[in-house]
């Protein structure tokens, strides 16, 4: 039986097998517009002869309607249209319609997220008026009437769940549109009004609401809805509370294709994952473990409403994996002064923490998933199993609300892991009917997959037998049964047998990918090979450029990508587009055959070659964009950067491996002058490296890697060899780029020090080199604030201004930083308004360490002008980005502040415990003004509290460990936002 599937939102379509089908205008398309309208229900013959003909009847009725029946049965299949006692209806039919309707009803019984994805598949289904042509035949008028309803309303309803999730702005456009035809729509002006409001443009939600009520006296003599003036009160009294922004959980992977076979595992794989902390798919390679895993996320999303991070370890090298998950949670090991900041003092700076052992990450990562529970997914465990097993256990031991989820080959052997076994999809048996053995798991799979290359593909009693001997050569793995189908679809099923290795026995995946290899052409193993070495996904043009570093024409092998693609050995990835760039397509490869691919390449002896040419092409792409950073786009670069990170990190060690020193020296250096964007902890580990080869082939070569070295170094804090790196440096090289960045290491490291004056020294040399002249004004202007030589101060502000204007936005922020620090000294009005100038484009092009400092320092401000209502919400928001960096000197600065704000309203307790617990803690002494403040608090203190009392809040602070405190101190934030009062609510610190 032919799929018949036909569309009436819109003009009317009709397509049979996938291919469109042409309805001839006039008769033939009006009865069948009559049989849909009426849901599979039998149409009377009279009715039908009054859609096909109205007034115009013939001669003989009934057979001129057999007559119109029969070609449309030409045309959508033989037995399409059926004749029962009632009269004729559509036999079988997909119609769009009953799909909108359906999912229509499936949202308004679910969450916003589902919702708002629900809705959107819906409306993309409409092409224009319902029935099209046919909107007004009286037979189809109430059915299209009712679907152009439901269509407001799925605007509406979808309108709202996004104002659920947070995103106003995406609610705006398709309300305006629908008001332009419906302008009395009041639930859409509620919702189009609340959406205004929420998205900054209070001003646009009153006049829509004030000219609605203007035009509703004018042309209907009617007042707005009760509910329409309670808004527009609400919106100028601005009480109106905003939605909290909802992420869904991350695409991991694609999952537009059918999911066949696997409903009772995806029912079990949520429940576990809800009831278990630690859940382990396990099963062979190519059996669908990570699939399983991107399909049941959603669900279990919904149920747990976690924060959802998912960590791909297949590209992850021994001893890797547990710095993999840090880095990919976002936990960062790093020193509080970073190259964000090169001009920060010692005193707001994290130089207490050097590279992190692999157990000190792991208790990073519990404090802070015990913290803030997270839905945690590892994929592809089995070569890193005893680092996964020790995290997993640990993290299931000590962290509660926290689940994790992982997939592998084998089981991890904890006692706290349930293991779902994934076994492959049913095989259809020879010996049983055709309906049987379509009804398999792996055969419906199959087919959908060739289906999906070619629509026409139908299984017939020739082809029958063969088709249930691929599947069960296959031995029902999904990933040998993808890529069989896709020879299937792009040759036939007698081919693809004849080809096959040996006789139809089963046969492993591995011989399945080698067999699907061994047909590729030359051009397409090339490309599978260059793949094999790459570490994360890449666009075409990156795939070509990669080839082109290979001595290869790349535009000749651009089909190849193509072949590779239809073959099912490369998965295409479409990437939606945002504020930093259109959508884009990436290539990837997964897991077993990058294996494959890998083995292929060091059989042909050209591995070192290709790994050599995607080292060489990564330093041309830093390179390009490096050259482009005070020229383009500051949130494109950074996402350019961002793109690239896995190839970076993968060139570096590759290198390093290779004991190309002046290569990695290069790259190293390339990556560190692209200032102000924060390479992964793994990635800075590598440009460490780097340096400390450098330092055994010390010369004009290698020299970019001492000074990049020195940098990352002065960065953690380590003062001396940052010191030692950089002079090394200079003395090697004339080079005026290494000069500047090694005096620049210089200069942060005299900051860490509190050597004021040498900073001063070295960042006057950085600002000899006209690239980096404004950022190193804006650092002199922090050293000369912080010495309260506020004159020289503000000279430099203005110079670091006017420079950074006219250079890279992330310089343009930091300037920005810089000067508000400034300028809050005399005027807090105006330097509060320059740091959140700078937090605002910090945060558009991801240079986000300057934007936690100029948080940090406008949170300073507004505790010291006692703005607590705007201070309150934007020290939770510190808390939450200092706890994931485990940035514990800026967490305690970020504390000491909470006390001040604590003791100007009264909490003595509270104030103590925090200053304590900051003073235990480590906290960096105070330098500048706050000396003498953070005096007069302890003062206060002391007034306050007797001094038996304040000495054991002070020996209950220093035995709290530090996490707890920071919880203790959020709580806080949190109960004085929800109670929304100026002061705190009463606190238990007693």
């Amino acid at each position: 039986m032919p799929d018949l599937r036909v569309g009436v939102l819109g003009t009317l379509e009709v397509h049979v097998d996938g291919r469109p089908q042409v309805v001839p205008p006039g008769r033939q398309r009006a009865v069948l517009t009559c049989l849909l309208a009426h849901a599979g229900q039998p149409v009377s013959r009279d009715a039908l002869i009054e859609a096909a003909w109205r007034d115009d009847v013939p001669h003989n009725p009934p057979k001129a309607l057999r007559t119109v029946l029969s070609r449309l049965r030409t045309v959508l299949g033989p037995q399409s249209i059926e004749f029962t006692p009632a009269g004729y209806r559509l036999s079988f039919a997909t119609v769009d319609g009953d799909e909108f309707v359906d999912l229509v009803r499936r949202a308004r019984s679910t969450d916003p997220l589902e919702a708002s994805d629900l809705l959107e598949r819906g409306l993309a289904l409409w092409r224009g008026p319902a029935y099209g042509e046919y909107a007004d035949a009286p037979y189809a008028t109430a059915v299209a009437q009712s679907l152009e309803q439901l269509r407001m309303e799925a605007v509406e309803a979808r309108a709202d769940a996004l104002l659920q999730l947070g995103h106003p702005a995406a609610a705006i456009t398709a309300l305006q549109e629908l008001l332009v035809d419906q302008p009395f729509r009041e639930h859409a002006l509620e919702v189009l009004a609340t959406a205004l409001y929420h998205a900054g443009r209070q001003t646009d939600a009153l006049d829509l609401l004030r000219n609605h009520r203007k035009t509703l006296a004018a042309e209907l003599g009617l007042d707005p809805a009760p509910g329409l003036a309670d808004l527009e009160a609400a919106i100028l009294g601005h009480t109106m509370k905003s939605p909290r922004a909802v992420e869904a959980p991350p695409a991991w992977l694609d999952t537009s294709t059918a999911f066949v076979g696997r409903e009772d595992e995806l029912s079990d794989v949520a429940a576990s994952v809800v009831a278990n902390r630690l859940s382990m798919i396990t099963g062979p390679g190519g059996v669908g473990k990570s699939r399983l895993a991107a399909e049941a996320l959603p669900r279990i999303h919904r149920e747990l409403g976690l924060p959802t991070t998912v960590v791909e370890l297949a590209q992850v090298g021994a001893h890797q994996a547990i710095a993999a998950v840090a880095d990919r949670i976002g936990l960062r090991s790093t020193s509080e002064h970073d190259r964000d900041h090169p001009g920060r003092p010692a005193a707001d700076c994290d130089s207490t923490r050097p590279d992190l052992t692999s157990a000190a990450v792991v208790g990073e990562l519990v404090a802070y998933l015990e913290a803030v529970p997270h839905l945690l997914v590892l994929d592809n465990c089995e070569h890193v199993l005893p680092e996964i097993a020790t995290l997993a256990s640990t993290i299931a031991r000590r962290c509660p609300g926290t689940r994790v989820l992982a997939t592998s080959r084998h089981r991890l052997g904890v006692p706290t892991e349930r293991v779902l076994p994934l076994t492959p999809l049913r095989l259809p048996d020879p010996a049983t009917s055709a309906g049987r053995q379509e009804a398999t798991s792996s055969m419906r799979l199959f087919i959908d997959r060739v289906r999906r290359l070619r629509p026409t593909f139908t299984l017939t009693p020739d082809n029958r037998a063969q088709v249930v001997d691929l599947c069960r050569w296959c031995d029902g793995v999904p990933l040998a049964l993808e890529i069989t189908a896709s020879r299937v679809a792009s040759t036939s099923v007698a081919d693809v047998v004849e080809f096959l290795p040996g006789d139809l026995t089963r046969s492993d995946l591995h011989a399945v990918v080698d067999w699907s290899y061994r047909l590729l052409g030359a051009p397409e193993r090339l490309v599978l090979q260059c793949l094999s070495v790459c570490a994360g996904d890449l666009d075409g043009p990156s795939i070509l450029g990669l080839i082109e570093h290979l001595g290869e024409d790349g535009q000749d092998l651009s089909g190849a990508l193509g072949e590779l693609v239809e073959s099912s050995l490369v998965v295409r990835v479409d990437v939606e587009g945002g504020t930093t760039g259109p959508a884009t397509v990436r290539y990837r490869l997964l897991a077993m055959v990058r294996a494959y691919a890998a083995e292929r390449l060091a059989d042909s002896g050209r591995a070192a070659d290709v790994h050599r040419a995607h080292a060489h092409w990564v330093r041309t792409v830093l390179e390009g964009v490096q050259q482009d950073w005070s020229r383009e786009d500051g949130a494109r670069l950074s996402a350019r950067l961002t793109a690239h990170a896995p190839e970076i990190g993968s060139a570096l060690r590759w290198a390093l491996d290779a004991d190309d020193c002046e290569l990695a020296a290069g790259l190293s250096h390339t990556l560190v002058r692209c200032w102000h964007w924060t390479p992964s902890p793994p990635v800075r580990d590598l440009m460490a490296a780097v340096a400390e080869t450098a330092t055994r082939y010390p010369g004009p070569t290698t020299a970019p890697g001492l000074a990049a070295g020195a940098f990352i170094a002065a960065e953690h804090g380590e003062v001396a060899r940052a010191a030692e790196l950089a002079k090394e440096a200079l003395v090697v090289s004339d080079a005026g780029e290494v000069h500047t960045t090694a005096y620049l290491a210089l200069a942060v490291a005299a900051m860490y020090a509190a050597d004021l004056r040498g900073a001063q020294r070295h960042f006057t040399e950085v600002a000899r080199n006209p690239e980096t002249a404004g950022e190193a004004h804006a650092s002199l202007a922090l050293t000369a604030c912080y010495a309260d030589d506020l004159t020289a101060a503000r000279e430099h502000a203005a110079i670091a201004l006017t420079a950074c204007s006219a250079g890279s936005d992330h310089a343009l922020a930091f300037a920005q930083y810089a000067a508000g620090e400034v300028r809050a000294r005399t005027d807090p009005d105006a330097g509060m308004s320059l740091l959140r100038q700078a937090i605002a484009e910090a945060e558009r092009v991801s240079a986000e360490q300057v934007a936690r400092v100029a948080r940090i320092a406008l949170f300073a401000r507004l505790v010291r002008d006692g703005a607590s209502d705007e201070a309150v919400p934007l020290g939770l928001i510190l808390i939450t980005d200092l706890r994931r960096l485990s940035a514990w000197n800026q967490i305690w600065t970020l504390l000491r502040l909470l006390a001040e704000l604590l003791a100007a309203n009264g909490r003595w307790s509270d104030a103590a415990f925090l200053w304590g617990a900051a003073a235990a803690g480590g906290a960096p002494p105070p330098m500048g003004d706050d000396v003498e403040r953070y005096a007069q608090l302890e003062a206060l203190l002391a007034t306050h509290l007797e001094a038996g009392f304040r000495c054991r809040i002070e020996d209950l602070a220093a035995a709290t460990p530090r996490h707890r405190v920071l919880s203790r101190a959020e709580d806080l934030l949190a109960r004085w936002h929800r109670a929304g009062r100026s002061e705190p609510p009463a606190s238990d610190a007693r």
